[in-house]
């Protein structure tokens, strides 16, 4: 990595591992990199909007009921100072230099990832069952029946004037 100064790595997780990442992090720094951990807990906000949309699910089952699964949507509420970010799942092993995610061309579009939509899979899921689509500017936005993406890579550039059409 040519400028790893420039590397931010922005961890999520909750006050029950805060304590053990936090310390694997102060024992394993990553160079010149920066690391800020946060619980989710400390994210006010969430609750209000993720309860409504959760009991709207009425999902219990912890792998689609867990705040953590759902903060990619909130991205832009947790860190608006940043214009791009690369988002990588609690699973991924990093293998080699992501250097050339960076410089992916979004072709104007807001987020890049992998498509998952065979019924088949295990991963399938549908936008319907992430996002509260009694949400007039939502339901005027996505389309409810599509089909979602693979989490463990995501790529989000943020631009408001994007989704407001402007």
């Amino acid at each position: 990595m040519q400028e790893p100064e420039k590397i931010g790595f922005h961890v999520v997780t909750d006050y029950l591992n805060l304590p053990a990442i936090s310390m694997w992090f102060l024992l394993n720094p990553p160079g010149k990199a920066t690391i800020h951990i946060q619980s989710v807990e400390s994210f006010d906000w969430l609750s209000t909007k993720y309860n409504s949309t959760l009991k709207e699910q009425k999902s219990y089952d912890p792998r689609y009921s867990s705040a953590l699964n759902h903060l990619r949507f909130y991205l832009p509420d947790i860190f608006p100072a940043l214009n791009k970010i690369v988002l990588l799942d609690h699973d991924v092993v990093v293998q080699r230099d992501l250097t050339g995610i960076w410089s992916v061309d979004m072709k104007g579009k807001v987020n890049a990832a992998v498509e998952t939509c065979l019924e088949s899979e295990a991963s399938f899921r549908t936008m319907r069952m992430f996002l509260n689509f009694s949400d007039p500017f939502l339901a005027k936005k996505f389309n409810a029946n599509a089909c979602t993406w693979a989490f463990e890579i995501i790529i989000v550039f943020y631009c408001p004037t994007c989704l407001l059409g402007v």
